[in-house]
């Protein structure tokens, strides 16, 4: 099931007056094959049946991806400040491979599994735009972000890179900038000419770049794989389920899902969510900046160090 069927679905079960099986409902939009039964595999065939293996293949690129950012670090030991950093495991690589950490993070949860896991990190719970300027100025060697750079108001961000960076220092962004598109969420997903332009004017080179488009569509393909053909068949099921034991309650909840899911989730689906428009509209860079305009451009890897 795709996302823009969902309202015709909540339609569908709005004119239910008769018998109806939801987790055959499920059943048929997991495997549109028309049948519902539990299907034949040859011998050899069995083990393709194996989720764990799909699950080992993310886990691969996930670790792959760290693997790969950590090149994009200068050479040296430095003090890092890790914007965004999520459950805190790259910060907790930085600290194996001797630098000296400190991880933002807006959420509490975030915060308290690095604090528990990673308690050589220092935390700080908030916004950038707010815990920046509480930080010592010109504190850090290397200012990270790892896809948690869109989220950055432009008008803000370079100003506090400009308070926070050492002289010397770099700044290693690694994420998503809509390119062939003018449609972008309010506050997030930068369009990479205005990103070009600003980081000039606020007197930030780009000292190395890398397209990685390629390398990250295959997460996108997989992300967009689970949004369609688990994630929206079981809440087809649960929304089945529920018209199907109330559905007076039903019909009377379905106004307030339909404007829920008209305003705040069908507009979110084009391009991000769509590998084929997202390859279309969207690249991902890995970009390392540095406070000089004459140093050159280079394909992929980090410039020789301070």
């Amino acid at each position: 099931m795709k996302i823009e069927e969902l309202p015709q679905f909540l339609r569908f079960l709005e004119a239910q007056h008769g018998f109806f099986d939801p987790l055959l409902i499920m059943y048929h939009t997991v495997f549109r094959t028309g049948y519902l039964h539990f299907g034949f595999w040859p011998e050899e065939k069995g083990n393709d049946a194996d989720l764990e293996a799909l699950l080992d293949n993310s886990r691969s690129a996930q670790a792959r991806y760290a693997d790969e950012l950590l090149t994009y670090l200068p050479q040296g030991l430095h003090r890092v400040l890790d914007v965004g950093a999520g459950l805190g495991k790259f910060s907790g690589r930085l600290i194996q491979h001797g630098h000296s950490v400190t991880a933002v993070t807006p959420c509490a949860y975030q915060a308290q599994q690095i604090a528990d896991h990673y308690p050589e990190v220092r935390v700080k719970h908030g916004r950038f735009q707010e815990v920046g300027q509480t930080l010592p100025p010109a504190s850090f060697d290397i200012i990270l972000f790892s896809e948690s750079f869109r989220y950055m108001p432009l008008t803000q961000v370079f100003s506090l890179l400009d308070r926070l960076l050492s002289q010397d220092g770099h700044v290693v962004i690694a994420d998503w900038f809509a390119y062939n598109t003018s449609v972008t969420r309010r506050g997030h997903d930068h369009n990479l000419r205005v990103f070009r332009n600003a980081a000039r004017e606020n007197g930030l080179g780009i000292v190395s770049e890398r397209d990685v488009t390629t390398n990250v569509l295959p997460t996108v393909k997989l992300g967009y794989d689970i949004l369609c053909e688990l994630y929206l068949p079981l809440a087809a099921f649960v929304l089945a389920k529920f018209a199907q034991k109330r559905p007076r309650l039903f019909r009377l909840c379905l106004r307030w899902i339909m404007k829920w899911l008209e305003n705040r989730i069908l507009p979110q689906v084009p391009g991000r969510f769509d590998p084929t428009v997202f390859a279309e509209q969207y690249r991902y860079f890995f970009f390392v900046l540095r406070r000089t305009n004459l140093a050159p451009v280079t394909e992929g890897g980090a410039p020789s160090g301070n």
